[in-house]
């Protein structure tokens, strides 16, 4: 088992949650029977529940309180489940044994193994929901998100040339066709190489249809799991980003302009290429705009976790996850409303992140004698990324709408 926090770290740490209300100022949301909860969480490295020496992987204090955020969630998105999905089913029976669950029905839907094929190298992980039937419907549609062949070897072609140009130079004649041939012969190489261009997802984006159905409506949500591209190459991070958000926006065009349907990204997105946040929404914003105009698209996009000082990671110097949504609907809000989240009433549009580091480094263990936060006692046994949430209340006749004069 890696460092973690004893038992009786564990018991203080609860403690300290419980007093004075201290759940709402760390973050942690409620679970209410008039909204739901939509989250978001990079769990590191979810798998097998026991390490290779037969003991657990995860302290029981950590894993409680994995079950506990969960259970204020109606529709969680986790990223990093490993091929062996032995937590995800665990966390699954735990949250239908009662632990509070007062009779709800916790179910999994996720996607194959993806990032690394047979006989190759790569981070393979699955993306996974779980998600409370008695108030969100799977609906029709589950698939990878990928592109067409045609898409692919275009980009491909890109690629090559790119890899290309410091090959084969032009003024290299004598000699030219066996470069060539040398070059080509290597071709296999390139695929461990970083580009600078677009060629295909590094882990493959999975699309679940889900259905909120209240009093006033339903909400129909395409929602994308996706842990995108990490790593030093921050070019590629960015290329693989746009060409996310360029696929959910074209893609829009039918299934939120036409079908009225709210495409939902909820994922690590490793969005750091640019340090400065108001740099980096501004950047998301002209893209968005220059799509919109080029394919005459009404795509409405909001990501409220670029709106203030949301660092998602432990050691809060990146905001790497997201909650993102396109949607044409006044029922949801645009950008421009974000600051009225948490402002509306009990049950209405809120958006947040459970900062658990400071709740560990507040209640003591996790805090050094200097006053930095010991990440050695979490990092491994609990998570790395902090999870992030949305609140939007039931479908009501009456519910708030977010016009735009």
């Amino acid at each position: 088992m890696s460092k973690s926090f004893n038992v009786a770290e564990w018991q203080t740490i609860n403690d300290w949650f419980e007093t004075n209300n201290n759940k709402s100022v760390y973050g942690f949301p409620e679970h209410r029977a008039d909204s739901v909860v939509i989250a978001s969480w990079n769990i590191r490295k979810f798998g097998k529940l026991l390490d290779d020496s037969g003991q657990p992987k995860r302290s029981a204090g950590a894993f409680d309180m994995i079950v506990r955020f969960f259970e204020q969630c109606d529709l969680i998105a986790v990223q990093e489940v490993q091929s062996n999905t032995e937590e995800l089913f665990e966390l699954q029976r735990r949250l239908n044994a009662g632990q509070g669950a007062g009779g709800r029905d916790f179910r999994v839907i996720m996607s194959d193994v993806t990032g690394k094929a047979p006989g190759y190298t790569g981070m393979a992980e699955r993306f996974a929901y779980i998600y409370d039937a008695s108030r969100v419907q799977l609906g029709h549609v589950a698939s990878d998100l990928s592109l067409d062949r045609t898409a692919v070897l275009k980009n491909i072609q890109k690629a090559f040339s790119r890899a290309s140009e410091g090959e084969l130079l032009p003024e290299e004649r004598d000699g030219f066709f066996s470069s060539v041939f040398s070059w080509i012969a290597n071709i296999p190489k390139l695929a461990d190489r970083s580009y600078n261009t677009f060629v295909q997802f590094i882990r493959t984006p999975h699309l679940v249809e889900f259905v909120i159905e209240g009093d006033g409506g339903r909400y129909v949500l395409n929602c994308v799991n996706a842990h995108l591209v990490s790593g030093k190459n921050k070019t590629e991070r960015e290329n693989e980003f746009f060409a996310l958000l360029e696929w959910l926006l074209l893609d829009s065009k039918t299934t939120v302009a036409q079908q009225g349907k709210v495409t939902m990204l909820l994922a690590d997105l490793n969005l750091d290429f640019d340090s400065n946040v108001s740099k980096r929404k501004r950047g998301v914003d002209e893209y968005v705009t220059s799509i919109n105009h080029e394919r005459n698209l009404k795509a409405k996009v909001n990501f409220p976790f670029l709106d203030g000082a949301h660092f998602t990671n432990a050691r809060k110097d990146k905001t790497y996850d997201h909650i993102a949504y396109i949607a044409d609907d006044e029922r949801w809000p645009r950008g421009r409303h974000n600051d009225l989240a948490g402002t509306l009433g009990p049950d209405q549009f809120d958006y947040g992140m459970f900062d658990f580091v400071s709740l560990f480094r507040d209640a003591g263990p996790a805090q050094l004698p200097g006053g930095d936060v010991d990440y050695t006692k979490f990092e491994h046994d609990f998570s790395d990324h902090m999870p992030i949430w949305i609140r939007m209340p039931m479908p009501a006749p009456d519910q708030h709408m977010f016009a735009v004069d």
